[in-house]
Parts: C-alpha cells; sequence; structure tokens
C-alpha cells in the first residue's frame, strides 16, 4: 500500500461493544503514519456509508481514502501498518509465517468481541 500524503483510514466498529469502543479509544491514542478515524458503525450505517449494518458488525471493515476495501484480517493489517509503534509488527504478520498467527490473533479478538456483545 503506498502512502500518499492524502491517505487515510476509516475503521468501522461495534459502538455498543464496550470492548470495541476500547479499542477504538486505543487507536486515537496511538501514533500514526496515516490518519484513522474510528467510526461507530451504528452512526454510520445508511449515511455515505457503503456497507449494511449487520456487514460492518460482522468483522472489522477498514476504508481507504483511495477506495480500497479491508476486512477482518486484512482491516487490522492495514490499521497497524498505520500506526507508527505497530508498522513492523504488520508487515511481519502479513509475510506467509506470520500470515496464520495473524489471522488466529484476529479471530481470538473477534471471538472475545463478540463475547462481550452477548452479555451486554
Amino acid at each position: 500500500m503506498m502512502e500518499p500524503d492524502d491517505l487515510s483510514l476509516q475503521v468501522y466498529f461495534d459502538g455498543e461493544c464496550g470492548f470495541c469502543r476500547r479499542v477504538a479509544a486505543w487507536l486515537d491514542r496511538q501514533p500514526k503514519f496515516v490518519p484513522v478515524d474510528c467510526v461507530a458503525a451504528q452512526d454510520a450505517a445508511g449515511e455515505s456509508c457503503p456497507f449494511e449494518l449487520d456487514s460492518l458488525l460482522e468483522r472489522v471493515t477498514v476504508v481507504a481514502s483511495d477506495g480500497a476495501v479491508y476486512r477482518g484480517t486484512n482491516g487490522w493489517l492495514v490499521v497497524l501498518w498505520a500506526l507508527r509503534n505497530y508498522r513492523a509488527w504488520s508487515l511481519r504478520m502479513s509475510g506467509p509465517g506470520g500470515r496464520r498467527w495473524a489471522e488466529r490473533l484476529c479471530a481470538a479478538i473477534s471471538g472475545f468481541a463478540a463475547l462481550t456483545r452477548k452479555h451486554r
């Protein structure tokens, strides 16, 4: 992914999930190479967002200002790529040896988020 001066990312998250809100707040505090805007899926669905709410809640969805869409593991990796302190991790996990580990990690995070949603 190129890093043009005007590139930015929108990350859609479940605004009703406490864990998801904490992750979004953490992302907001991180130093970044690329601007990252966390948007509650409930606020975005139906406006200018091209995705249905159920689709946004199914797995992390990241939309880049250049029109690229990243979902699931790819979404998490591109978000880490945008962060100053985690780009190296993103690149490592994107490679052949790290990809399986990244997919397992993302599945665990998604599973934890799903558990917290059931208990609200």
